[in-house]
């Protein structure tokens, strides 16, 4: 096995690792997991309103200023509304969670079906098909389900997802050591 491929799986691992803990510390505690989630939200609408309005003052133009300084001041506010009242930055995490796991969960279900030669695909395809799942319990349950739902989630599929880079980095280790197949590039 050259050393490329085993950094890469070394990488693999790492992160699997790192996500499964991850995974792992929000399942501990979920409620609170959520709230700073939501939080750590509401914290980035308002520096980057702030900072949008802050850089209105740069534009050339007037009619650019003030659109800029608007938009800018609509997001800061978006951002102290979140943070003074976290039930609304839930139900708009939620909907923004459930557009991602969709994503998310399509790629995984994909990639999966790709690398369907290779053992240790099924994981992956676990893990996507459960992302797909979280979409279907966070529609049925939107917007009234709390924080808490999103660091279970949040933390399941961490979880999962890390648990399946671990089992893929195993194999690719195995598949490389076999010297069966060169063309993987992790």
């Amino acid at each position: 096995m050259n050393n490329g491929a085993r950094m890469g799986s070394k990488a693999l691992m790492l992160t699997g690792i790192i996500l499964a803990i991850f995974g792992v510390l929000l399942l501990a505690s979920p409620m609170a997991a959520g709230e700073f989630v939501i939080m750590a939200v509401a914290g980035v609408l308002l520096i980057t309103g702030v900072a949008q309005v802050i850089q209105s003052f740069r534009s050339p133009g007037s009619a650019d200023r003030i659109v800029s300084a608007i938009l800018g001041a609509i997001i800061a506010g978006l951002g102290v509304l979140v943070w003074r009242n976290p039930d609304v930055g839930s139900g708009f995490l939620m909907s923004l969670l459930m557009i991602f796991f969709v994503v998310n969960g399509l790629w995984k279900v994909s990639t999966a079906w790709r690398f369907r030669r290779a053992s240790g695909w099924i994981w992956l395809m676990l893990s996507g098909l459960v992302s797909l799942v979280f979409v279907y319990l966070l529609w049925s349950q939107w917007p009234v389900a709390g924080a808490w739902v999103i660091g279970v989630f949040i933390g399941i599929d961490l979880l999962l997802t890390g648990l399946s880079m671990i089992v893929l980095a195993f194999t690719a280790r195995r598949i490389r050591s076999s010297g069966y197949v060169e063309t993987i590039n992790l």
